[in-house]
């Protein structure tokens, strides 16, 4: 999911090529690795990862990257 993000404001040039990786880097930091036990599990470390890398390039650059 954080790579999505980045990847996405990389193409709308928001952020540069190796900024994807670091956004990733830091959304999994701050994630950790937590136990999944269900698809709502999932879902939910899916939509959370989405809102840490969007809170990263925002604090990167400003602006919100969808």
């Amino acid at each position: 999911a954080a790579n999505e993000i980045a990847v996405e404001a990389f193409l709308r040039r928001r952020i540069g090529f190796l900024d994807i990786a670091a956004v990733v880097e830091r959304t999994m930091q701050r994630l950790g690795a937590p136990p999944i036990g269900d698809l709502a599990a999932v879902l939910a470390l899916d939509a959370e990862a989405r809102a840490v890398a969007d809170a990263e390039l925002r604090t990167k650059s400003g602006t919100r990257a969808a």
